[in-house]
């Protein structure tokens, strides 16, 4: 059985109600049906979402990170249908521009104005990499940036056109200025196998698989102990020393903490631009703007722009910085 959109809205809707017949009741079906749906999806799975009480149900830890995903997804899927709804005309003075998180792309967002005078930009910033790229193939968006981590295989559906902006870029490992690891050049990534590791539970992107894999061939399974997309709190649990995560290496220095490179790259992706047959005047623009942005991040960084002068194969086409 594979999962699909109604199996998701009846776990958010038993989790919104915190009871099995309330949760009926609101998707409109019968309590016995959507007992044996839930007692199928958890088989699936392979967990226990929900702790049945005498008083209604409770979300397991589990089960909590799956309704967060879960949530994730459906608001996707319900903001595809509002734009595959919507009148076409209304779009044709639309630009409609997605992408996963990450500091080049809030870098060329202040410039969509100046980029684009005559359109009206939509955003849309989203961590899963799979609802971009359906987005753009169903035409709800024209231009996506996307982040493709180097061990999947190069993602180019029919009818999108593709440009690597960066062949390779390198995940950075943070943690506490104060940890003695930071007085380190680079770190080996089995030396942080008994540190608590923070995740997105938002991002349901193939990255989480591909750090536990890089994880598993340096010889260890990572400690995830904190799960939070909240800004203020992963800096707290970074400076605290409580945990480390992995960091885009063009990221805003902030006090406390220390960005550092994995020896040997384990963990990298390329970042690349999507776009659709009738967006390629507007993909041109925004190529020729990110690599001209690009290096100025890098520059920005000093251990960045160390690791950068030292691999020009993983840009050949935007120069060195300087360092």
């Amino acid at each position: 059985m594979d999962l699909g959109p109604h199996h998701l809205r009846l776990i958010d809707a038993i989790a919104a109600t915190s009871s099995i017949s309330k949760g009926a009741a609101r998707l409109g079906l019968s309590q016995p049906a959507v007992s044996r749906m839930l007692n199928r999806v958890e088989r699936q799975l392979g967990v226990q979402l929900f702790t049945r009480t005498s008083g209604g149900v409770r979300v397991t830890a589990v089960g909590s990170e799956v309704v967060t995903r879960a949530r994730a997804i459906l608001a996707g899927l319900d903001d595809l249908s509002t734009a595959i709804a919507a009148d076409p005309r209304a779009a044709q003075h639309l630009l409609r521009v997605g992408a996963q998180p990450s500091p080049i792309f809030h870098r060329i967002s202040a410039q969509f104005a100046m980029l684009f005078p005559r359109a009206h930009v939509q955003l849309r910033v989203d961590n899963g990499q799979q609802r971009i790229v359906s987005l753009l193939t169903s035409g709800a968006l024209d231009v996506g940036l996307i982040l493709e981590p180097l061990n999947c295989r190069p993602i180019s559906p029919p009818g999108l056109h593709r440009h690597e902006i960066v062949e390779c870029e390198p995940a950075f490992v943070a943690m506490a200025a104060r940890d003695p690891l930071a007085a380190l050049d680079s770190i080996d990534l089995v030396q942080l196998r008994d540190r608590e590791w923070i995740d997105d539970p938002s991002d349901d992107s193939s990255y989480p698989a591909y750090f536990r894999q890089a994880c598993a061939t340096a010889g260890f399974l990572p400690r995830v102990s904190f799960w939070t997309g909240d800004w203020g709190m992963i800096q707290a649990l970074i400076k605290s020393q409580q945990a480390v995560m992995l960091f885009h290496p063009t990221s805003r220095p902030v006090d406390g903490i220390t960005l550092r490179p994995l020896t040997g790259t384990p963990l990298a992706h390329r970042l690349v631009l999507l776009w659709r047959d009738d967006a390629a005047s507007t993909a041109r623009r925004m190529i020729s703007a990110l690599e001209h942005l690009y290096p100025q991040l890098v520059a920005e960084q000093p251990i960045y722009s160390r690791w950068w002068n030292a691999h020009p194969e993983a840009h050949p086409r935007i120069p060195q910085v300087a360092g």
